[in-house]
């Protein structure tokens, strides 16, 4: 049998030992973002300042043995387990649904809002004129007239 060519049963233990090797950086990984995930202390410097105290993972042959607080969030993954995490996220970005962009609204987009247009047609409504709510507004008269007209109208065809 010809030394490069593997077996079913050589292939499924490479796959089944590379499976186990993965699992085993998942959970030094895991390990890691548990001890990332602790909340922050505090501590005083040398001058005597109070300062934030973030828990970094204490690496020992490759796993995680025990903690220690310092002043900034950097954590020196071992090589390997950064292998690992970069492969993971990855995954994770091909896996994730791309994300549709919003439709475009056709057409321009409204001189105002909501609240502006409830109140210009209630101040028209109390005798306000046209060219007092168009200097309220910082647009012309005739913008106010169209606008409310088609306020109007908008309104007589939903109650129709």
């Amino acid at each position: 049998m010809n030394n490069e060519r593997l077996t079913r049963t050589e292939k499924k233990q490479q796959a089944e030992a590379q499976m186990r090797h993965e699992d085993l950086l998942d959970n030094r990984l895991y390990d890691a973002l548990q001890v990332m995930s602790k909340p922050a202390k505090w501590g005083m410097n040398k001058d005597g300042s109070f300062t934030e105290l973030y828990p970094c993972p204490v690496f020992k042959d490759g796993r995680v043995s025990g903690v220690e607080y310092r002043t900034n969030k950097a954590v020196e993954l071992p090589e390997e387990l950064l292998e690992r995490l970069c492969i993971l996220e990855d995954e994770l970005e091909a896996l994730a649904p791309k994300v549709k962009a919003p439709k475009q609204i056709k057409g321009r987009p409204a001189k105002f809002s909501h609240e502006d247009a409830t109140k210009m047609i209630e101040l028209r409504e109390q005798g306000v004129t046209y060219s007092e709510l168009a200097e309220m507004f910082g647009v012309s008269g005739t913008t106010v007239s169209n606008y409310i007209r088609k306020q109007n109208r908008k309104q007589k065809e939903a109650t129709a």
